[in-house]
């Protein structure tokens, strides 16, 4: 079993006492984790791990070094701290380091599961079974897994920070997929088990695998979109790694950047980072113990933001707003909790405004072009139909696009009524409505 958040916190206490540097910080992550795979309509991998890590941050001056050891004796963490110690006397120095910073106030709400706990090997093989039965009894294939996580996160500093939470969580994905290269699919993410539906899952995928069946060529070009959840939260994955961070945002690699204030999107659009939220995964705090506040990126099409930890506050003169990834950390702050506010429109009404357009269920392998415009190129996959007169039309082959999503989004036409929880199955996880935008650039078929 992974360690309890007041056992995270007393370890790494433990080694912050034993650190030899000026300063240090000490990030304990404890983690029990499952994994049930499914494919060709049978289970073919099942794993379990259990693993306690440490990672100290040593400080000697302005000079930082890491070091990092699953080994939790205290000759074993001496010696991690002593390695990271030895790491920050060679580093170059940083006369823009701020230090550690000092502990606030950090709320941690209850985000255990029992019911995650308790889905064994026995509980994911049934619902794996559920699933796949769904798909088999059509005569399609099913691949997936139902994944459950239970982790512990602790840090504690020589400045006196001392925090530490334990959050659960479970995932399932279902692709399914018939002869001539039709597919569907469908995921569930949540903090526990209650409430999930592996039956509903299977058939969702099924569903949408069985109504894909004989797609047709469409034609290159700007087409209206409605975007289904997780087409969706692809593409806020993509906003908060290349603009909602400090770092892109001080090298001006950020859409954000020189453009706060200004109406960046349609006024249907407003986007927070908010790890506080009831509905939200992960944690309340970040990998230095700093709470993470409420931090709007986009206000009514209003470019705010950016996210900032300790480092790029002081750097940027900003308040830091609880977005530190763990160290050594190329990336900058980053937002993890991301989620758009809902609008008024139910799927079906969105459908029947569109007098021609195209439906997305997911998209695929994107990757970005351009970080300053948000660029982005990829794939459209498992369920891609036309809406034709207000109608859910006929199935088309899956397209290629590329398209700036600060122009998607400037488009928006209606947002919708709910929010799907999408995101891995642990660390986080986006709130996403579907929308409907004005265009979207096709580019080509896939093969």
């Amino acid at each position: 079993m992974t360690l309890s958040a007041q056992q995270a916190r007393e370890l790494a206490r433990r080694a912050v006492a034993l650190t030899t540097a000026d300063a240090a910080e000490v990030l304990v992550s404890s983690e029990d984790t499952a994994l049930t795979r499914f494919a060709d309509n049978r289970i073919h991998q099942n794993t379990a791990s259990l693993d306690t890590g440490v990672t100290v941050r040593a400080i000697v001056g302005t000079r930082t070094g890491v070091a990092s050891t699953n080994r939790l004796d205290d000759e074993s963490l001496a010696a991690c701290c002593a390695g990271a110690a030895a790491a920050a006397r060679v580093a170059p120095e940083d006369p823009e380091f701020p230090g550690l910073p000092a502990p606030r106030a950090v709320l941690t709400p209850d985000r255990v599961h029992a019911s995650v706990r308790a889905f064994d090997p026995e509980a994911r093989a049934l619902a794996a079974r559920e699933m796949i039965e769904q798909s088999s009894m059509r005569g399609l294939t099913a691949a997936g897994s139902v994944a459950v996580a239970d982790y512990t996160v602790a840090v504690a500093s020589s400045t006196g920070v001392d925090v530490g939470m334990s959050v659960t969580s479970m995932r399932a994905t279902v692709l399914s997929m018939g002869e001539h290269g039709a597919s569907g699919w469908a995921s569930h993410l949540s903090g526990g088990t209650e409430g999930f539906s592996a039956e509903a899952l299977g058939d969702q995928a099924a569903s949408l695998a069985q109504r894909s069946e004989d797609a047709v060529a469409l034609e290159p070009g700007s087409y209206t979109v409605l975007l289904a959840p997780e087409a969706v939260s692809d593409m806020l994955d993509f906003l908060g790694y290349l603009g909602f961070g400090a770092k892109p945002y001080a090298e001006k690699t950020s859409f954000l950047t020189g453009r706060i204030g200004e109406k960046l999107l349609s006024e249907r659009i407003s986007i927070v980072d908010d790890a506080t939220s009831a509905r939200t995964l992960g944690l309340t705090f970040d990998f230095e113990g700093m709470p993470k506040t409420c931090t709007p990126m986009i206000e009514a099409g209003i470019a705010r933001g950016p996210v900032t930890d300790s480092y790029w506050a002081a750097k940027l003169s900003m308040p830091n707003t609880g977005h530190a990834l763990p160290a050594p950390n190329p990336y900058g702050p980053m937002p993890m909790n991301l989620e758009i506010a809902t609008g008024d429109a139910r799927t079906a009404d969105m459908i029947a405004s569109v007098k021609r357009g195209v439906y997305v269920t997911r998209f695929h392998y994107v990757n970005a072009e351009d970080p300053i415009k948000a660029i982005l190129t990829g794939m459209t996959r498992d369920g891609t139909f036309m809406i034709e007169n207000g109608h859910l039309g006929h199935p088309v082959r899956n397209l290629r696009f590329t398209q700036s999503a600060i122009d998607a989004l400037g488009s928006v036409l209606a947002v919708g009524s709910e929010r799907m929880l999408v995101g891995p199955e642990e660390g986080g996880a986006n709130q996403v409505p579907a929308l409907l935008l004005e265009r979207w650039a096709f580019t080509g078929q896939t093969r």
